[in-house]
């Protein structure tokens, strides 16, 4: 066993080590990030590219997107970061994580120079990330106008059925339009850590979707909630989860099912799980 595994396998030195910060779950990995910003393993070079001798780690990699960020003046800031957004397919998971690794590092302690250019990528982020969401909601706009326009140009030569059956067919294609439009201003971006949790997290929330309370002879007195069945559940899911994102909501409803019919209420773990929320909520 390496001295590492050694010392993280006792609780006492494992929590020591994260007191004094030696404590990173990135410390030993070596690539498998996201290179949101490209780079290239070989000597430095006076460009816009992040520069590695040998495959960094993730840690690595993120302070040097700011390292090279800070050698520039405000200009060459927009220049360096449209470099790198430009190349990258997904212009909003690019500038989520920019914004996000730039909000972390201004909690932290910057100098008043870094500070500022800091906030000059920030301020540059926002402005892109504006515009990208303009983009897609022209686009999305002409969509519906098109859908609109093919509508009632239909409805001229059509019957009364068929003019109902393409009114159904364009209300379920405006759905998944209108969520989209909706989705950056309404959307959250919950990640799961692992998708093996997402089948407990499935479960959990049945336990909660069916939490009651007792009087001393057992009879059932109320529930926690009045209303949450596993269509909302699904709909929040595919809301707010990534994963579920683009999935029809059936589709999750079958997911959460299985997960839910793979719930053993002999369990002591589901039974221990329950009875903590019992007393949690009702004592």
């Amino acid at each position: 066993m390496a001295l590492k595994q050694k010392l993280f396998s006792n609780i006492f030195l494992r929590n020591m080590l994260a007191d004094f910060g030696f404590r990173s779950a990135y410390s030993t990995k070596k690539g498998g990030f996201t290179p949101y910003f490209q780079y290239i393993i070989g000597p430095y070079e006076q460009d816009y590219y992040l520069y590695f001798r040998e495959e960094p780690f993730v840690k690595r990699y993120k302070n040097e997107i700011f390292n090279k960020l800070f050698e520039y003046d405000r200009n060459d800031i927009s220049k360096y970061l449209a470099f790198h957004y430009d190349a990258y397919p997904d212009k909003q998971a690019f500038l989520k994580f920019l914004q996000d690794e730039i909000i972390e590092r201004l909690e932290g302690r910057p100098t008043n120079l870094q500070k500022s250019k800091l906030q000059a990528a920030l301020d540059w982020a926002t402005e892109k990330l504006q515009e990208h969401q303009a983009r897609q909601e022209q686009m999305l706009r002409q969509n519906i106008e098109q859908e609109v326009r093919t509508l009632l140009e239909n409805r001229q030569n059509g019957s009364a059925n068929e003019t109902n059956d393409q009114a159904k067919t364009f209300t379920e294609n405006l759905i998944p339009i209108i969520e989209k439009l909706v989705q950056p201003y309404l959307a959250g971006s919950i990640k799961v850590a692992h998708p093996k949790y997402f089948e407990r997290f499935i479960q959990h929330c049945y336990i909660l979707r069916n939490l009651q309370y007792t009087d001393r002879s057992g009879k059932v007195k109320g529930y926690l909630f009045d209303s949450f069945s596993a269509t909302d559940l699904a709909f929040i899911l595919r809301l707010h989860f990534p994963e579920f994102m683009g999935k029809q909501p059936n589709t999750i409803q079958r997911e959460i099912a299985k997960a839910e019919e793979d719930i053993n209420r002999d369990d002591e773990k589901f039974k221990r799980l329950e009875k903590a929320l019992r007393e949690f909520y009702f004592e």
